[in-house]
């Protein structure tokens, strides 16, 4: 079997943008390293862009982890699922000293996309996400 297609839709006015992303498993298939904002396809691209914002709404024991793409991806969040329980995760980034989550690696291979994968999902569930960025200058 495989993974879920994710449906996303993304809008982006070359400073703030945002990104919907929802998939629904049928199977245990996991998601690895699945682009849910690839900066290159953004006009005007910025190199990076840094998160202000994460709604996340999991129904079962789905767990996900969004990375900063690099060789090593730099993690930023992760948000745990639990069997038989809607979860809804609100994460706002914008007390910090760069007014967002701004990736701190330029390490090998960084790309700049934000990136889902996931563990332990199963038939039956499902995440939701909508995520708030900004272009890092």
């Amino acid at each position: 079997m495989a993974a879920p297609t994710p449906v996303t839709a993304t809008s982006w006015d070359g400073t703030r943008g945002l990104t919907r992303w929802y998939a629904a498993w049928t199977d245990g298939s996991q998601l690895t390293d699945s682009v849910m904002v690839d900066i290159s396809t953004l006009s005007p691209a910025p190199n990076s862009v840094k998160i202000r914002r994460f709604d996340v709404l999991i129904n079962g024991d789905v767990s996900v982890s969004f990375e900063f793409d690099a060789t090593t991806d730099e993690l930023i969040d992760r948000f745990i699922g639990q069997s038989d329980v809607t979860n809804y995760y609100d994460r706002n980034y914008d007390d910090g000293p760069n007014n967002g989550f701004v990736p701190t690696t330029t390490a090998a291979g960084f790309t700049g996309d934000l990136l889902l994968t996931s563990l332990n999902a199963a038939s039956g569930d499902e995440v939701n996400a909508l995520i708030i960025f900004e272009r890092n200058s």
